[in-house]
């Protein structure tokens, strides 16, 4: 006997893979063009908060950026034509990654998501930014957009506890999160969620417990982080000063397999693990990347017997086993 593999939980991996997932959604497979569409943030202009989230440094999260500073259409455009793995794929989606990418005017919002389908091979659009950047005037110019073409919006959550959002001057709580959310799912907007492993003073069950969280919400897919030091983030010098640390590899391991346990097998599974470039991250100094991590969390599965959702069946309650 072992469990029950619930569709679309691949067979192998034993998760609900992303790219699968845009198969289906799209009619096929799909790539990411990063694009820099010339976004702050409210955290960092005065609006929120002075000098971002303690932990991030944004060039680390945006190394896939190839012609920042150009004007929107010729960033798509020049990244498609361009040497590389982009030539396998006839389906782009135009990623607006760096900073927040709602935190403008309506109009402004419209100008730029929009030029990123002048090329004629862009199937959707897909927006980076903070929860508190979903005001009114954003969600109309993103519903009008999905009417006609593929939106996800990916939101920070990074933790279940708003008291370790206020240590890391995150400037939202859980609640604006899942407010969100819910107002994007409700004009039928895919959602992404990010999601921090090992902040400090953060907890394991803290972070098992946004499994079923998010379940609940409906959320279309989540980026699973493990919590890293890098140079130019405020944190820099308490992590110097060995005030504060970063997990182990097998810890992050074990966590994001208990976490895909509890979460519906209907979520798709966008990252596991975060990477930066060599010359920020400071720690942790792991020698394995994101497909390793993916080759070892599928191991676990299957020496566990488990796979995504197997102690979830809509109540957080363990699902039934079957043959196979």
């Amino acid at each position: 006997m072992g469990p029950m593999i619930l569709p679309p939980v691949h067979p192998e991996l034993r998760y609900h893979n992303y790219g699968s997932y845009l198969t289906r959604r799209l009619g096929g497979p799909a790539v990411r063009i990063p694009v820099d569409g010339g976004f702050t943030c409210p955290n960092r202009d005065g609006a929120i908060g002075v000098g971002g989230c303690d932990y991030c440094n944004n060039d680390a999260f945006t190394p896939g950026i190839r012609f920042p500073g150009l004007p929107v259409e010729e960033q798509v455009r020049r990244s498609i034509s361009a040497p590389g793995r982009h030539h396998a794929y006839r389906r782009f989606l135009v990623y607006f990654q760096k900073h927040s990418n709602s935190y403008a005017a309506p109009g402004e919002l419209r100008l730029k998501y929009r030029a990123a389908f002048a090329h004629p091979d862009v199937a959707g659009i897909v927006i980076g930014t903070r929860p508190d950047c979903m005001g009114e005037g954003v969600l109309d110019v993103l519903s009008e957009i999905a009417r006609e073409r593929y939106v996800c919006v990916e939101l920070g959550l990074q933790s279940m506890s708003d008291a370790v959002l206020r240590r890391v001057n995150r400037g939202h709580t859980v609640e604006t999160f899942a407010n969100a959310a819910a107002a994007l799912r409700d004009r039928g907007i895919d959602v992404g969620v990010h999601l921090i492993y090992g902040l400090p003073s953060d907890t394991k069950e803290k972070f098992l417990s946004a499994a079923p969280f998010l379940s609940r919400l409906g959320v279309q897919g989540v980026k699973l982080h493990h919590f890293q030091v890098h140079a130019g983030s405020r944190m820099e010098d308490a992590f110097r000063g060995g005030a504060i640390g970063t997990p182990e590899y097998g810890e992050y391991l074990a966590a994001c397999v208990d976490f895909l346990e509890r979460l519906s097998p209907e979520v798709a599974v966008m990252r596991l693990m975060g990477a930066a470039p060599e010359r920020l991250l400071l720690a942790p100094l792991w020698d394995k990347g994101p497909r390793e991590m993916a080759s070892d969390v599928t191991a676990e599965l299957k020496k566990r017997g488990t796979c995504q959702g197997w102690l979830w069946n809509g109540e957080g309650r363990r699902i039934s086993r079957g043959k196979g």
